[in-house]
């Protein structure tokens, strides 16, 4: 049997009542976890901004960039499931009047399908870690749509390097639009 104070290390105690309550260290240990939570909350925030702020930074014509995410279970061979996000792009806009690289170029005019090809295979990899950042429910299977526009972010382009916060900021992110 052990002698140990309870109220040494966090712990929820059976009350002779029945009910269950935790003791001063558990209270404390609480109190600090949601200020860690929100902190690590508010960094991931601060890398979903600067992730997307570096898309426009990388790519001088880009303008105005939409995302779509999709989510969906999927199911595995063993009978279980998992939870599936992909990323696509519906429209990328060059900066009017910007000179484009070749590659976006067919025929002398923008090829926004290119454009496009170019972005999501930025994004590809990230995929999931953007959605748990910018959805309202990190854990959930709503679809995400979300327009990034340069105009917002333009003065944190004309520095080095971007605080991701401040762009995250810039675009109201957080407040993305589920389907």
């Amino acid at each position: 049997m052990s002698t140990e104070n309870p109220q040494q290390h966090p712990t929820f105690l059976a009350q002779a009542d029945g009910t269950l309550a935790l003791n001063q260290a558990g209270i404390e240990l609480q109190t600090r976890y949601r200020q860690v939570k929100a902190e690590h909350d508010a960094l991931d925030a601060s890398w979903a901004g600067a992730f997307l702020a570096r898309l426009f930074a990388q790519h001088a014509w880009l303008d105005a960039v939409r995302l779509s995410f999709a989510v969906s279970a999927e199911y595995d061979d063993s009978g279980g499931y998992f939870r599936s996000i992909s990323c696509h792009i519906l429209s990328a806009c060059a900066v009017p009047q910007h000179p484009l690289p070749e590659e976006l170029l067919t025929e002398g005019e923008f090829d926004s399908d290119t454009a496009e090809q170019i972005v999501e295979q930025e994004i590809e990899d990230s995929e999931f870690d953007l959605y748990t950042c910018l959805s309202e429910t990190p854990s959930g299977y709503d679809d995400l749509d979300l327009t990034l526009e340069r105009k917002p972010i333009a003065e944190l382009l004309c520095a080095s390097p971007i605080d991701g916060h401040a762009a995250f900021r810039a675009w109201g992110l957080g407040q993305a639009t589920t389907r």
